[in-house]
């Protein structure tokens, strides 16, 4: 249950086209760190704090997979997912497809067939290959520029599966990473709505980077719009401090609306 004696925060915020870059519009900050400041005030730390959306590429933290990139930035990217707290379902899964195609590659030079065949060839248990991939991925050291040297010395001392025949330096991944910039560490942790399954939090951030979500607050019934129960169900898991960000030039709007019906309200 909120704490009612803390207004419900507002947000105004510059979205990006990807959870990465989304810009509190006043400070310039990044909108989680924003966030994170402001749930200080209210002596909510980080850990505490929860930032929720209703599509994961709305969600800061992990930035799309390029497509058309070498094996080496694939697998960089793939490290990235690996390593974020609260990284969705679809990412550890393509990540660990993305391990297992390179070191497949390495192991099982002249296979043919994807890595789908070669397990059927070699009675290789999806489960097991899958926690193979997630374990070496888990060990890689973060990626620079010369990453891919310590890639290749990992491979090479990395145990084989069943059937394994590397064959000299075929396999190797070519060429340097294209390392996305870090994104700032927030301690916060990140789901969609979907998936906080009564999940709670003293601070929670929902994310509504769609324009029309005022509208939608005051005229939808949550009883018959889908979208409009999951928002309600995102700013109920707040235990204390409810906050909603959204598009800078819809935060007034949704200011008065809160106001007219009684609920106290900040926009910062």
């Amino acid at each position: 249950m909120r704490d009612d004696n803390i207004p419900v925060l507002l947000l105004p915020t510059r979205f990006a086209a990807s959870g990465s870059r989304h810009l509190h519009s006043p400070t310039g900050d990044g909108i989680v760190e924003a966030f994170r400041a402001l749930a200080q005030e209210y002596a909510i730390e980080a850990k505490d704090c929860l930032v929720t959306a209703y599509k994961y590429a709305t969600l800061p933290g992990i930035t799309r997979e390029r497509p058309n990139t070498n094996a080496i930035t694939s697998l960089a990217w793939a490290y990235t997912a690996a390593h974020t707290p609260g990284a969705s379902g679809d990412d550890l899964t393509r990540a660990c497809a993305i391990a297992i195609r390179v070191l497949f590659g390495y192991w099982y030079p002249g296979e043919t067939g994807g890595p789908d065949r070669i397990m059927a060839a070699h009675s290789l248990p999806a489960s097991q290959v899958n926690r193979t991939a997630f374990a070496f991925l888990q060990s890689l050291p973060p990626p620079h520029k010369e990453w891919g040297t310590q890639v290749w010395q990992a491979m090479k001392a990395w145990p084989t599966l069943p059937g394994a025949a590397p064959q000299g330096g075929k396999g190797r991944p070519a060429g340097k990473p294209t390392v996305s910039r870090p994104q700032p560490a927030t301690g916060i942790r990140t789901n969609i709505v979907h998936q906080l399954k009564g999940d709670e939090a003293d601070g929670v951030l929902l994310l509504l980077p769609d324009p029309g979500s005022v509208q939608r607050w005051a005229t939808s019934d949550p009883a018959t719009d889908e979208v409009l129960r999951i928002w309600y169900v995102a700013v109920t898991r707040a235990r204390r401090l409810a906050a909603i960000a959204l598009p800078e030039e819809e935060t007034e709007a949704l200011a008065n609306l809160l106001a007219e019906r009684g609920v106290p309200v900040r926009a910062v």
